[in-house]
């Protein structure tokens, strides 16, 4: 029972995901530093032929390649962007929605992002309505 239940610890501790932090000034920051050379917004095969049509083949990528958070301790940590790299982003109601980094752009105070890479589902929030982001990293 005992070999059990260390085997399970060791499980699960090494199946955690670890959760990130990062203020909406942050996020701000980092999303003004998009690169119009690196943003790609065409007919896109990371996702392959079946993400391209049922978005009919427009894909946005902001170009952005790490961002920089922190953890719980208050330590900040860069971490590289993928196309599973996902925000939860938490407004001043309680409300949330999770979306992926690499669609997220930011417009006056407005942040726009997609909450899926193969369905056209765009999310809009106001920058001064969120009080917390958090990403996971497994």
């Amino acid at each position: 029972m005992k070999v059990f239940c260390s085997l399970l610890v060791i499980l699960l501790s090494a199946t955690s995901c670890k959760t990130y932090y990062m203020t909406p000034a942050s996020l701000t920051t980092q999303l003004e530093n998009i690169k119009p050379e690196k943003i790609t917004d065409a007919y896109d095969f990371r996702l392959g032929l079946t993400g391209v049509l049922l978005k009919n083949g427009k894909n946005f990528y902001n170009g952005i390649d790490s961002i920089l958070v922190t953890d719980k301790d208050g330590k900040q940590v860069k971490i590289p962007v993928t196309v599973h790299t996902s925000l939860r982003l938490t407004d001043n109601t309680g409300q949330s929605v999770t979306v992926f980094f690499d669609s997220m752009f930011k417009k006056d105070s407005l942040i726009f992002a997609s909450k899926s890479h193969f369905f056209n589902l765009p999310v809009k929030r106001n920058i001064n309505s969120i009080k917390k982001i958090e990403t996971q990293i497994n």
